[in-house]
């Protein structure tokens, strides 16, 4: 399978709530090109795609639904403070794709990739606003995922 970690583009600062926060004009234009990048990268396949609650990964999706013409689900458990291995049960649990993107935030989205390519349960390598890493494994677990592709915007 193909999982695609993306972490949410530029959001405003701090509010009230972190889950409210929106993205800045700068974050919508660094998330539709992402989404583009996505739609170059990934062909004709029909992604699955999985996003957190949070309004800035939710918009951050957006920009993908459009650029694929495809849904997306909310996933209460890809939240920035989850363990990892909690979200990966709850991404595994919704897989109906053979690619699968996970828009989420940092430090989880870290988590994420570190524990799927070396087994630390770390932050690992940070992701880039907006940065999409594209990992491939026959099946989800502990050091199973080569990273096959990444991008940023301004990686260009």
């Amino acid at each position: 399978m193909r999982l695609v970690l993306i972490r949410h583009a530029e959001a405003e600062g701090m509010r009230t709530s972190d889950a409210e926060r929106a993205l800045t004009a700068h974050g919508h234009e660094q998330a539709a090109q992402t989404a583009a990048w996505l739609a170059a990268a990934l062909g004709n396949a029909k992604p699955q795609l999985l996003v957190s609650p949070y309004k800035r990964a939710q918009q951050t999706a957006a920009a993908i639904t459009q650029a694929l013409q495809i849904e997306s689900l909310l996933l209460d458990e890809i939240t920035p403070d989850v363990d990892p291995r909690r979200a990966l049960r709850a991404i595994e649990e919704c897989v109906k794709a053979d690619t699968v993107i996970v828009v989420t935030h940092m430090p989880l989205v870290a988590a994420l990739a570190s524990w799927l390519e070396s087994g630390a349960l770390s932050a690992g390598r940070g992701f880039m606003l907006a940065e999409a890493r594209v990992l491939e494994a026959e099946v989800l677990g502990a050091s199973t995922a080569q990273l096959r592709a990444h991008y940023f915007p301004g990686m260009e």
